[in-house]
């Protein structure tokens, strides 16, 4: 009991030493820019966020933080959308994420810092190399094509918290329905996304100093994601995607570890 009524104490005394952090404020700028990305666009959110906040704090607590604010304002959406979803096409694609996540997390939890962030890096890079092209894979869904696309970005997601390239490439060039394969999206993110936190979880990556920074950055995030959603019918579509891509293509650079020395 004792302990028990010392923690909105503990608590309160966390978040006034974290509030204090001048990269917790960099980093809170960032995710308020990177909501209203996701909000207006639905991508580009972990684009934004998670490279420039692994600069500033390191991948660790960067990617675990980045999913545990997410869980409590994208995520729910996705389950909304688990009604309509299609289930034979989601499942296939999911197996292929959970086998590869224990991976994933365990590479993020043993690599070298500099190594996660150039791959990172990379993955940046090709995420708005695919937007910027256009190009979509065109075939038919089946379950083992599905397997491989959910283990990448099962792999790619728990290391640089970002798993977007394989399934955009994979899932929005489908002759289905856009509402269907939105559908289909949101709830297969929502899936991965909650599995992920627990893999997190389970391992010790959501310690005390990685819960106090989503609490604070968390309301920054979830206010970009309701503008990003008000701007959506008052922008034109094009102007505000190209402006999210040059945001995603300033994050790349400014993220880049080569700059280290210049900004930090």
């Amino acid at each position: 009991m004792s302990y028990l009524s010392s923690l909105p104490a503990d608590l309160a005394a966390g978040l006034s030493s974290a509030a204090m952090e001048p990269r917790l404020w960099f980093v809170l700028a960032i995710s308020l820019i990177g909501g209203v990305v996701r909000g207006f666009s639905g991508f580009g959110g972990a684009l934004i966020v998670i490279p420039l906040a692994a600069m500033a704090m390191g991948p660790k607590i960067a990617v675990p933080m980045f999913y545990l604010f997410d869980l409590g304002s994208a995520t729910p959406y996705g389950y909304r959308a688990l009604p309509g979803c299609k289930w034979p096409q989601i499942l296939p694609m999911l197996a292929g994420h959970l086998v590869m996540l224990p991976l994933g997390v365990w590479l993020l939890a043993n690599l070298d810092p500099i190594s996660i962030r150039w791959g990172m890096e990379g993955t940046v890079v090709l995420m708005l190399a695919l937007l910027l092209s256009g190009w979509r894979y065109t075939g038919r869904p089946n379950p083992p094509l599905s397997v491989v696309v959910g283990a990448v970005a099962g792999l790619m997601g728990a290391v640089a918290g970002i798993s977007g390239p394989p399934i955009i490439a994979y899932w929005l060039g489908q002759k289905d329905n856009s509402q269907v394969i939105r559908t289909n999206i949101m709830a297969y993110y929502a899936l991965s996304s909650t599995a992920m936190d627990v893999v997190f979880f389970v391992k010790g990556f959501f310690t005390w100093q990685v819960f106090l920074y989503a609490v604070i950055i968390w309301p920054a995030y979830a206010l970009g994601l309701w503008g990003g959603a008000k701007l959506f019918h008052r922008s034109s579509d094009r102007m505000f995607r190209v402006s999210a891509y040059a945001l995603i293509a300033v994050a790349a650079v400014l993220s880049a570890p080569v700059l280290d020395r210049f900004l930090k």
